[in-house]
């Protein structure tokens, strides 16, 4: 395997596919996890209308690790506040999915992405940045964690008996 670092760009309509086969690892990464949550699609759960409006919408972005092909990807989108008065009308960057191939793991080539959707967001004006990390994924928490980031709530369920 090669030891230099991808080029971290922003995704372009042509990547659609490639984007597709790591978030569908991802995907299967949950499913294998929390099979009571998640299921296999009948078909691609991101079609292309999806990943073009990623693509174009000026609240939204998609970043990839180019090796050659990807070898990455990380997506998310800028949220505000609701108009209620009890918020401070602000905006906040929300990364929906980073993934990357396990044989590029450890590399930094997460943070890289990570950092690429950060400085995107704050960019924008983010007030923050924010993520969600299942329980089962301890790996993603600490590597968060690394990053910077810190818990901000508890989302808990109880199992239908």
């Amino acid at each position: 395997m090669p030891t230099f670092k991808p080029l971290i760009r922003r995704a372009r309509a042509g990547d659609y596919t490639q984007a597709c086969d790591l978030l569908d690892a991802l995907d299967k990464f949950h499913r294998d996890r929390a099979p009571w949550m998640f299921k296999a699609p009948d078909a691609q759960p991101r079609s292309q209308r999806f990943f073009d409006e990623l693509l174009t919408s000026p609240d939204a972005a998609v970043f990839v690790a180019d090796a050659g092909r990807l070898v990455g990807v990380a997506y998310g989108v800028m949220k505000s506040a609701p108009d209620f008065p009890v918020f401070i009308r602000q905006r906040w960057g929300v990364i929906d999915g980073l993934v990357v191939d396990p044989g590029w793991q450890r590399r930094g080539i997460g943070r890289l992405l990570a950092q690429a959707f950060e400085q995107w967001a704050l960019g924008l004006g983010a007030a923050w940045l924010e993520l969600n990390v299942y329980e089962f994924n301890p790996e993603a928490y600490q590597f968060y964690q690394a990053l910077g980031y810190l818990p901000l709530s508890t989302k808990m369920r109880k199992p239908r008996s």
